[in-house]
């Protein structure tokens, strides 16, 4: 229908109308076709988007108001972000219009974007006042108009090319995806920064990819993901390369995840692209790596830029930070230069003008040849830096909270100075940062510096460095439960000291040569050590041989003397103000407490030892303050709390890799059998039984036979139980340590009651409370195991007495479980003797006590009482 001239024209449905020529002649088609809307998204590749729901839902919320810029390292996954939301059917369904997408890369060439959005959207040169970007824009942002678009500007190097793609009106939205985060921040809108995937996303990934490859090497698997800090173009470039090498059988590709181990080879994987899917900043046909991304920044950087970037490597990769200032020190370079490479996405920024370098650009830049001269400026820096305060200067001297920013810097230093000879440099940096290391539990990490440092001593000929070197190896080594190690070290420490007249250090090695021979289980000469230590010592420098004393004396059972000493040793460290002293003190005290059945007193010096260790970090101390307390609500019949507290003890002892998690392992693998978790208690026990067997403690390994001994009679697996409690009481009887020899005799015990030879079990039984008279709480715990036997002889009289004996102990000492016990085994006996109602109050009371702690045993005295009452 033409009409001719300006009309009035009204039109009852829907139509498609296209303007020709001027507003005088418009033509009508009431049903042509509706163009397609325009997609320009590359073609959707085929990796996977793994661990970003969450990433993604806040980008589509986000979309709503407009703008959206992405920022993060390259091969973080940007771009397949930015293709997932283009590919939305939702967010296509809000931008019915169209997507538009231009791929900038590191050349830009925003007028052919323009021009290529403007054919596909119908602006013709007409349209254009000037074939130029603003040109191109203006007419661009006049076509769209009211219409719905989705504007993506994908892997922008710079803000004004960037901008120049920023337009459409209020019912567009435009995401960006950059390296920079300067570019992000210009383009306005929500900025949000895209992080590596976590490990257990990572390992997702990493196994979907490679599903045949990754059956049986999940431990592989999962140092991949950490070598490449879960980098995802990484993972997917190695998890496609394994899944090739999978088609060879297991040879393959266990000759593929050694190869993966080494940087240069993940830098060098490679996969083909599809034309249509290529990196913006590719050529076309180069297949797309890790080194091939990174280079292209690397290349656009200036050389003077290129040089930083190469000392930066100095410092160790991310998650480790540093200072900028610390960055211009080590490389020398200007302020501006360290922007650039900022701006080029090669490092990060971390706040409070820090800066961390991922993984993979570590990689990268290392493999283009060590910094030396930078690894050396380091060295020199850090070493300074916590040389002062190791020499209590005021000026420039670390904080304790600075030296926990910066240990990473502070290790890699010692390692530079290690590898370049520098020995005077290493020695001090060692002995000032040691202990500050060990005042964390850090032993482990400690360790290799120690070597190299006994190197360096040797190397310039200190004898009395070496000897103290000697003493802090041995000392570490003993902290990680290698007794024969630690003690040979300490050995060969005495003599270096003894040859170079070194009495400070004389000194040092008698009180660590104590607590070695100790816990070896020789304690009369752990005593003469400490004693040796004592003499010609006063105030603060006393503390460490009285703590040896008070731990000697209680592990002898002589608990007045025990007491004395600790109590001397912990006045002189409050005076001192030294928190590690007071802390050791307080959980050896602790310990002895309980040993003398006073759990009161030892939960309270528990408690206090807890708050102070996690105050000043003392990490060793709060594991052995968590183990006393969840070894007294163990003793307590406190079950959850002690699983907590004993869990809680074994991640740190795991973390910090303290032999004290022996005994951990075995407390709550005990905790973990008695509240029903058989096989979980089990598992723990076994480890635990090989952990001790390569320390030489022969008082843990007598600890451990015996638990795994009653799990295993509790399992039924009488033999090997007999065999593991005969072995721990041959060990406690050895050793001669009272508290050891009293269990394991009540444990045989239990295993003679168990196969019915009473007098055997009784005489096991008075033998231990022999060697336990004076410690009410042990007392308790084994005239119920007496009542037991007797119950068992049916010697009623016998076993009420001694039920109610083992009840007022047990009230006595706090242990509320084994009270509960003994009232339910004071009423079997009354109610055998012919008192139904005086055994079923006792009953009664037994099961609500019982209750109240949710003991596993209420459900047998709960059947007790019911089937005492039918009886009745």
């Amino acid at each position: 229908m033409k009409r001719a001239g300006p009309e009035h024209v009204e039109f009852h449905e829907s139509v498609e109308v296209a303007m020709i020529g001027d507003h005088n002649t418009v033509t009508v088609l009431r049903h042509a076709p509706r163009l397609p809307a325009p997609f320009l998204a590359p073609s959707r590749p085929s990796s996977l988007l793994v661990g970003r729901d969450e990433l993604r839902g806040r980008i589509r919320e986000l979309l709503s108001d407009g703008v959206v810029a992405l920022h993060g390292l390259p091969g973080v996954g940007k771009t397949a972000l930015a293709l997932d939301i283009a590919y939305d059917d939702e967010v296509r369904t809000r931008f019915p219009d169209g997507v538009l997408w231009a791929g900038l890369g590191a050349q830009g060439n925003v007028l052919r974007h323009l021009a290529d959005w403007g054919e596909h959207i119908g602006v013709g040169s007409q349209d254009l006042r000037a074939h130029t970007a603003s040109g191109w824009a203006e007419a661009l942002h006049r076509k769209i108009g009211a219409r719905r678009f989705l504007l993506i500007v994908d892997d922008a190097w710079d803000a004004s090319d960037a901008l120049a793609l920023q337009m459409g009106g209020p019912n567009c939205a435009q995401l960006l995806t950059t390296r920079s985060p300067g570019v992000a921040l210009e383009f306005g809108g929500a900025v949000l920064r895209v992080d590596e995937l976590t490990p257990p996303d990572g390992l997702c990934l990493l196994e979907t990819l490679a599903e045949e490859a990754m059956g049986s090497n999940r431990e592989a698997a999962a140092q991949l993901v950490s070598l490449v800090g879960g980098l995802p173009l990484a993972l997917t470039l190695m998890g496609h390369h394994l899944r090739g090498a999978a088609f060879d059988g297991q040879p393959g590709v266990t000759e593929a995840l050694e190869r993966l181990r080494l940087a240069e080879e993940r830098l060098r994987l490679e996969r083909r692209q599809a034309p249509s899917a290529a990196h913006p900043s590719l050529p076309v046909g180069l297949p797309i790596s890790l080194l091939s991304v990174l280079e292209i920044g690397h290349a656009q950087l200036p050389a003077s830029a290129q040089e930083a970037l190469r000392d930066l490597a100095a410092f160790p990769p991310k998650p480790n930070s540093f200072a900028t200032t610390a960055a211009q020190a080590v490389t020398q370079a200007a302020a501006e230069t360290l922007r650039a490479i900022v701006r080029a996405g090669l490092i990060e920024s971390a706040g409070a003008d820090r800066h961390v370098m991922h993984q993979v650009v570590h990689d990268f830049v290392r493999v283009k040849g060590p910094p030396a001269a930078a690894e050396r400026r380091m060295a020199q820096l850090y070493v300074g830096m916590v040389g002062k305060r190791a020499d209590g200067a005021e000026e420039g001297a670390m904080t304790s909270e600075q030296f926990q920013q910066e240990l990473g810097n502070v290790l890699q230093a010692l390692d530079h100075a290690h590898r370049h000879g520098m020995h005077e440099a290493l020695l001090t940096g060692v002995d000032a940062a040691y202990p500050l290391l060990v005042h964390r539990g850090l032993y482990a990490v400690a360790e290799p510096h120690l070597q190299h440092a006994l190197h360096a001593a040797r190397a310039v000929g200190d004898a009395q460095a070496e000897a103290r070197t000697l003493l802090r190896l041995g000392s570490v080594i003993l902290e990680r439960g290698d007794l024969r190690q630690g003690g040979r070290y300490l050995d060969e420490g005495m003599q270096r000291a003894q040859q170079a007249d070194s009495v400070g250090e004389i000194v040092d090695l008698l009180l660590k040569m104590g607590w070695s021979t100790g816990m070896r289980g020789d304690l009369e000469r752990a005593r003469r050590h400490f004693a040796d230590t004592l003499i010609g010592t006063q105030g603060a420098e006393a503390v460490p041989a009285l703590q040896g004393l008070g731990w000697v004396a209680g592990l002898q059972g002589r608990h007045d003397e025990s007491a004395a000493h600790l109590y001397r040793g912990l006045e002189l460290a409050r005076e001192s103000g030294d928190p590690s002293r007071i802390a050791g003190l307080l959980q050896v005290g602790g310990w002895m407490r309980a040993l003398a059945g006073d759990y009161s007193g030892s939960a309270e010096l528990f408690e206090e030892c807890l708050e102070l260790s996690r105050t000043e970090h003392l990490g060793t101390e709060e594991v052995d303050a968590l183990h006393g307390l969840g070894w007294l609500a163990t003793e307590r019949g406190h079950g959850d709390q002690a699983r907590t507290q004993l869990t809680e003890a074994l991640r740190l002892a795991r973390e910090l890799d303290y032999h004290e998690r022996v005994p951990i392992l075995v407390n709550l693998g005990r905790v973990m059998i008695r509240t029903g978790d058989f096989d979980g208690g089990g598992r723990l026990l076994r480890e635990a039984e090989q952990l001790v067997r390569e320390q030489d403690r022969p008082e843990k390994l007598s600890d451990v036979l015996r638990e795994l001994g009653r799990y295993e009679l509790a399992a039924g697996a009488h033999e090997p139980a007999e065999r593991h409690l005969r072995e721990s009481l041959q060990i406690a009887e050895r050793i001669a340590m009272r508290a050891p020899l009293a269990a394991a005799l009540e444990a045989l015990a239990e295993s003679e009651l168990a196969h019915g030879h009473t007098p055997a079990a009784r005489e096991l039984l008075l033998r231990a409370m022999r060697l336990e008279r004076g410690n009410a709480a042990v007392l308790a715990r084994l005239r119920l195991a007496l009542a037991a036997v007797h119950e068992a002889e049916g010697d009623l009289v016998t076993a009420e007495e001694l039920f109610r004996a083992a009840l007022a102990g047990a009230e006595r000492t706090g242990q509320e479980e084994r009270a509960a016990l003994s009232l339910a085994g004071a009423a079997r006996a009354v109610a055998a003797a012919g008192n139904p109602q005086g055994a079923r109050a006792l009953g009664i009371d037994a099961l609500e006590r019982l209750r109240n702690l949710a003991s596993p045993h209420t459900a047998e005295v709960q059947e007790w009482l019911r089937a005492s009452a039918s009886r009745c």
